[in-house]
C-alpha cells in the first residue's frame, strides 16, 4: 500500500483522525492529499506537508483530487456522500477503490452514482490518532480483492481491521464506530459521581481515568476474561456486589442493547429504509 496514492474527500473528525494517523505512523506524505472545507484547515494540513484544497476556494477541489488517487476516502457527512460521488464521478480511474467513512449510506445507494466496482463501506472510530482504531470494512460483491486488501492496509496502519458483510456494518458502527463516545460519557459520569463525593477535580481524573487505564492493561496483559477478572474483585457480600447487583436490578445490559438498537434504526433511517 505504501506506493498507493490516498485522497481524503473531507478530512474532518473522522476523516482527519485517520489522515493524521497515517501521518503519524510515516506514510509518505507526497502520496496524500485532503479536501476541506475552509481555507484554514488546508493550510494547516499543507503545513504537515499534505497537498490540501478547501472546497470553499477551490469548488471543484474534490474532483481535481480524486482524479489521480488510487484510494479515495469519502470523509464527508453522510447526506453529502451522494452529492461528492456526482462531484467525482467522472474523474476517478477504473481501478480506484472508493471508500466511505460515512454511516447508513448503502453500497447500493452509492453504486448507482459511480459504476466503478470497488465500492466500501468502512466504519473507522478516532482511536486512529494513536494508532489504535478498529475499523469494520463491509466491501462490495464486485469488489476486487486487491481493493480489499488495499482498504484493510489503509486501516492497518492506524489499528486493526475486521472486514464484515455489510448487513452488519450498522451494529459495527454502534459498537466500535460510537465505541469511545460510550467510554467517554462512562468516565463523565464515573468522574461526576467522584466530585459529588467531594473529591477535587483533579483527583476525580486521577481515580477515575487511573482505574480505567489499569484495568484494561490488566485486560490486555492477562489470559482470563472479563468476567473471571470482575469475579476477582467481587468478594460475596462485599461491597463491589452491591454495585453488581444495582446494575442489574436496573437492566445495564439492557440499556446497552437499546442504544445499539437506536444508533442501527438511525443508520436504517439515513439510508432511507
Amino acid at each position: 500500500m505504501e506506493k498507493l496514492r490516498i485522497a481524503f474527500l473531507g478530512s474532518g473528525s473522522m476523516g482527519g483522525a485517520i489522515l493524521q494517523g497515517l501521518l503519524d505512523a510515516g506514510y509518505p506524505k507526497e502520496l496524500l492529499s485532503a479536501t476541506t472545507k475552509s481555507d484554514a484547515s488546508a493550510i494547516a494540513w499543507r503545513q504537515q506537508g499534505v497537498s490540501a484544497l478547501a472546497t470553499e476556494s477551490s469548488p471543484d477541489a474534490n474532483a481535481l483530487l480524486a482524479g489521480d488517487a488510487d484510494l479515495i476516502v469519502l470523509g464527508v457527512k453522510p447526506k453529502q456522500i451522494v452529492e461528492v460521488l456526482q462531484e467525482i464521478s467522472g474523474e476517478i480511474g477504473k481501478n480506484a477503490v472508493i471508500i466511505s467513512l460515512a454511516a447508513g449510506i448503502e453500497l447500493e445507494t452509492m453504486a448507482a452514482v459511480v459504476a466503478n466496482p470497488n465500492l466500501i463501506r468502512t466504519m473507522p472510530n478516532t482511536p486512529a490518532l494513536v494508532g489504535k482504531a478498529v475499523t469494520g470494512i463491509a466491501p462490495a460483491a464486485s469488489a476486487s480483492q486487491d481493493a480489499i486488501d488495499a482498504t484493510v492496509s489503509l486501516f492497518e496502519a492506524v489499528g486493526t481491521a475486521i472486514v464484515v458483510p455489510e448487513e452488519k456494518i450498522n451494529a459495527l458502527s454502534a459498537i466500535s464506530g460510537s465505541g469511545p463516545a460510550w467510554i467517554y460519557y462512562f468516565i463523565e459520569q464515573w468522574e461526576q459521581i467522584a466530585l459529588e463525593q467531594g473529591f477535587s477535580q483533579e483527583d476525580a481524573k486521577r481515580l477515575v481515568r487511573g482505574t480505567f487505564d489499569g484495568a484494561i492493561d490488566l485486560l490486555a496483559q492477562s489470559d482470563k476474561e472479563p468476567v473471571e477478572l470482575r469475579k476477582n474483585v467481587t468478594s460475596p457480600g462485599g461491597t463491589t456486589e452491591r454495585i453488581i447487583a444495582t446494575f442489574d436490578e436496573h437492566d445495564l445490559k439492557g440499556i446497552f442493547a437499546k442504544g445499539l438498537a437506536a444508533a442501527v434504526a438511525r443508520a436504517q433511517e439515513l439510508a432511507g429504509k
